[in-house]
């Protein structure tokens, strides 16, 4: 029996409860820093990518403008001169899960009122217009909805006719 006991206390090549119980701990310690650190990394990239998707828009919908300012000659109403600063178009910035469509993330996109800059020195009217687009959104957290990301561009165009 003593012969026994001497084998359990020898320290050659074993481990005890205490050594395991402290390793796996600090095995589970790291894999939660680990998890917790990929998981802030997944959402800041992902909030990196609806952000680059809404300078996206933003940037189309101002050559939008462009287009229709150069190309079009009658485009020059009261609605399309105004703005949509009180409605704004909806449109999709991050689709979520492709299963179903609860988790969407919809982006306002809105223009300022387009305006029209005559410099004196060329004496035709309008040289140039300047367009004002705004991409609004708010992330999934933010379940108040006070504080929007928001996205602004400006751009200028010449009408055609020039």
């Amino acid at each position: 029996m003593s012969r026994q006991i001497e084998k359990w206390r020898d320290e050659r090549g074993s481990i005890d409860f205490i050594q395991l119980v402290t390793g796996l701990l600090i095995v589970a310690i790291a894999a939660v820093g680990t998890f917790q650190a990929l998981a802030f990394g997944y959402d800041h990239l992902n909030q990196e990518m609806r952000y680059r998707k809404a300078m996206a828009l933003g940037r189309a919908y101002v050559e939008y403008w462009q287009g229709r300012i150069h190309s079009e000659s009658d485009w020059q109403n009261a609605e399309n001169l105004a703005g949509n600063l009180g409605r704004p178009r909806n449109m999709l910035l991050d689709p979520g899960d492709p299963m179903t469509i609860n988790d969407d993330l919809y982006c306002e996109v809105s223009y300022g009122p387009l305006v029209g800059v005559d410099q004196p020195t060329t004496g035709r009217g309008v040289d140039y217009w300047v367009i004002r687009v705004y991409v609004k959104w708010w992330e999934r957290w933010q379940i108040k909805r006070d504080i929007p990301y928001e996205v602004s561009f400006y751009g200028t165009m010449v009408p055609a006719a020039l």
